[in-house]
């Protein structure tokens, strides 16, 4: 039995080798990708609608008046998570290269309009992460 396993071992390696030496590799980009980030979130229990609150009084607005496209939601019926929330990367993956969009800081400058002032904005988003228990970022890129 362990040599059979050691045959099928071999019969796939011997099969990838000959795929990839039938054709030669090159580098290839993806054409106009479009990246997204996507935010998981779990809410801790009995704090979604404070939460959803927040939301939508402060940062929904804020995207609105800013002039940004609002992200795209999703409220899960099943699962860990409570919300999936889906930002279009509009500079592709050169995103990340920011410390600060331009797009994020006119939603903070909107933020702090709607607040009242720059601390206010920041003080009303540390209030909306004492809701969150869970927070995971992925990126990925639409096909």
């Amino acid at each position: 039995m362990r040599s059979l396993k050691y045959l099928l071992v071999l019969i796939f390696l011997m099969a990838g080798m000959q795929y990839t030496g039938a054709q030669e590799m090159s580098a290839k980009k993806y054409d106009n990708p479009n990246w997204v980030q996507m935010v998981y979130i779990k809410f801790k229990p009995m704090k979604k609608d404070p939460a959803m609150g927040i939301i939508q009084e402060y940062f929904a607005k804020a995207d609105q008046n800013a002039g940004i496209e609002a992200p795209t939601v999703y409220h899960f019926a099943t699962g860990d998570y409570d919300m999936l929330v889906v930002w279009e990367m509009e500079e592709g993956i050169e995103t990340l290269n920011y410390e600060m969009t331009p797009n994020d800081a006119k939603w903070m400058n909107e933020m702090a309009k709607l607040a009242g002032s720059p601390d206010k904005a920041m003080s009303k988003m540390d209030e909306f992460f004492t809701y969150v228990d869970l927070w995971e970022t992925s990126i990925a890129r639409k096909e």
